[in-house]
């Protein structure tokens, strides 16, 4: 990672990787990497971007499946920039719930001063995911709950707000394509500040 050292985007939770790659195409001068600890998801992507360049292939993407607290062990303060589009599971309760532990997994990913960005989705019909939430679920007043327990682990939130289920689209993922014209759902926008402890 040397060649884009300070300059490293992880995408946690990606999935099939579609976001990373079309986004690694845009920045070439940034190192992606696509993480999800399901192995198979990230097969057709990762088969893409070792291709040769004429084929599609590209040199900036690498895709990791391993868990969060794998990655915090390995990456430790490797990345300038982390996102989490719409995590669901366990990823989702580390961040919606939220649980401390998996907290300071992602700062132990962070770089000082990395921007953290989490997008979340929420309806009455995820039942897994309600699980974890109060009966208000991703309401304003659960929202405002969030900062105190991220700050714990250094993370600052500078941002939190609702924003178009239908500017979902433009994360480019293959889920967030799917969700952002599918059944009205409330989504959310959180964006943090590793600030180092």
């Amino acid at each position: 990672m040397a060649p884009y050292a300070g300059r490293v985007h992880i995408d946690l939770g990606t999935g099939d990787g579609r976001g990373p790659y079309h986004w690694a195409s845009r920045e070439p001068s940034r190192l992606f990497i696509a993480a999800d600890a399901n192995a198979s998801a990230l097969t057709e992507i990762a088969w893409r971007a070792g291709r040769k360049t004429v084929r599609g292939g590209i040199s900036n993407l690498i895709c990791i499946a391993e868990p969060l607290a794998t990655l915090a062990t390995e990456l430790t303060a490797a990345a300038d920039r982390i996102t989490m589009i719409l995590p669901w599971g366990s990823l989702f309760r580390a961040v919606a719930a939220p649980e401390l532990v998996s907290l300071r997994h992602i700062a132990h990913l962070c770089l000082s001063g990395a921007n953290v960005e989490i997008v979340l989705s929420y309806d009455e019909r995820d039942a897994r995911e309600r699980a974890s939430l109060p009966a208000g679920g991703l309401s304003e007043e659960h929202i405002a709950t969030l900062p105190g327990l991220y700050q714990q682990a250094g993370l600052q939130i500078v941002g939190a707000d609702r924003f178009l289920q239908r500017e979902l689209a433009d994360y480019q993922t293959t889920w967030a394509k799917r969700l952002a014209f599918g059944r009205p759902r409330k989504v959310w926008r959180l964006r943090a500040r590793y600030a180092g402890q």
